[in-house]
């Protein structure tokens, strides 16, 4: 069988699936909406063009007039669910953007329909197939570090031009949840721990050229062993900075620390019995390659469906903290 993929919209991580597909046999790029012309036009020099590739502006005539097996969901976050929500009742696998919606009444709505269904439905955790966070999992998850007591992360960016959706409540899904997704997944994905509660703050106080995009956010969560963590995000990243972003990711426990460095490319572990030591680390793993062969039952989805409802649930109600101001239980 030969898999036909789709790109319904270009403001995202289509990049992993687009830079994946020239290296997946039976795997072929289909067709790609977005209703920019300059976007389109930039993507039609990319490698898994082919000269069968058709092009929209609507991802919705796209979904009405051609026929695909997979989509590569990554369009603005206000659409998001409603794309979801036509995908899953066409049949198509979904690998989608973060968050999978802007709220949680879209949520269970999405929710409900995946499980009326057979497809197989993901999101673009990306950090999970960086070999510094999977090198993290398997030293947490083997003991060494003992009962995990705190685990802390940073996600800092350069703000550059933001697009006008993220400038807008109507769009974005805000700075907590677009960004702080990727490290609530992590730590929970690292440490195997649950979240039990949430307090969050989010605000714009540097940069009002972004309306009403948030510059700086901060996640204090309650973990369900009585652990705590800590998230903390910024578009403050100076523009003089070596990289556009610094992730970072540290995990403490009553045996000893283990943490990313030099904007968590790297993973050096101390303990009670050994002295600090950098990692080794194993190459990275290609996320759409997974996804595909989950598909094909051939490998597990390493992103499950049940990950992507939770973390998305998580965030949105971390959000909901920053506007009332009180404590969240999760």
């Amino acid at each position: 069988m030969v898999y036909r993929v789709g790109i319904l919209g270009l403001k995202g991580h289509q990049s992993v699936v687009l830079n994946s597909i020239p290296k997946i046999e039976d795997v072929v790029l289909s067709a790609v909406a977005d209703e920019s012309e300059e976007a389109l036009a930039r993507l039609k020099e990319h490698p898994a063009v082919t000269s069968d590739t058709k092009f929209y502006r609507d991802i919705f005539k796209l979904l009405e007039e051609e026929e695909i097996d997979i989509a590569c969901v990554s369009g603005t976050d206000g659409e998001r669910a409603r794309v979801l929500l036509e995908c899953i009742d066409r049949g198509i696998h979904v690998l989608s953007e973060k968050p999978l919606t802007m709220t949680l009444n879209q949520l269970h709505e999405v929710m409900k329909a995946y499980k009326s269904s057979s497809i197989t439905l993901s999101m673009l955790l990306t950090m999970r197939f960086q070999p510094s966070y999977r090198k993290i999992r398997e030293t947490v998850r083997s003991g060494v570090i003992g009962e995990v007591c705190l685990a802390n992360a940073q996600k800092s960016y350069k703000l550059g031009e933001r697009p006008k959706w993220q400038q807008s409540h109507e769009t974005f899904s805000s700075t907590i949840a677009f960004i702080g997704i990727h490290a609530v997944d992590l730590i929970r994905w690292c440490t195997g721990r649950e979240f039990a509660e949430v307090m969050a703050y989010q605000s714009n106080v540097g940069h009002p050229e972004v309306h009403e995009m948030e510059d700086n956010a901060v996640m204090i969560l309650k973990m369900d062993n009585g652990g705590s963590a800590c998230i903390h995000l910024d578009y403050c990243r100076p523009l003089k900075a070596p990289t556009h972003g610094d992730d970072l990711l540290r995990i403490a426990g009553n045996q000893g620390v283990i943490e990313t460095f030099e904007q968590g490319s790297k993973v050096r572990l101390i303990t009670h019995q050994k002295e600090e030591e950098e990692l080794s680390l194993d190459p990275p793993v290609d996320e759409f390659l997974n996804f595909v062969n989950a598909i094909r039952g051939f490998e597990r989805c390493e992103v499950s469906a049940e990950d992507c409802f939770r973390v998305t649930e998580i965030v949105l109600k971390a959000r909901e903290s920053s506007e009332t101001g009180h404590p969240i239980k999760l």
